[in-house]
């Protein structure tokens, strides 16, 4: 019994998606210092009230080291009040295990 040729769109489709490139994936970041810690524990903080819909202003923010430990005490407005921010993360780790912690009222 004669097979059937695949058809012309099948075979084009195939092709496609075996050259596609592939995006390429973002690089986490490793913090070695505290002072690399601030600017991700503003964006973090900024980014929690945005999604609320809630407009941030005045940023000021500490940061320190203790051992292994990468600290950042900070303050934010956030909708006409300030709001505590802490970010901590050990020295040598990435960024997914960075923490977070908003006292919001």
């Amino acid at each position: 019994m004669p097979t059937e040729a695949p058809p012309v769109f099948a075979i084009a489709l195939t092709t496609a998606l075996a050259v596609a490139p592939t995006p390429p994936v973002a690089e986490e970041r490793v913090f070695e210092r505290a002072s690399q810690l601030q600017p991700w524990c503003r964006q973090e903080a900024e980014a929690h009230f945005i999604g609320q819909g809630i407009e941030t202003y005045q940023w000021t923010a500490s940061y320190s080291e203790s051992g292994r430990m990468l600290q950042v005490r900070g303050t934010l407005r956030a909708g006409g009040r300030d709001v505590a921010v802490t970010c901590r993360i050990a020295k040598g780790a990435r960024e997914r295990y960075a923490s977070i912690t908003i006292d919001s009222p």
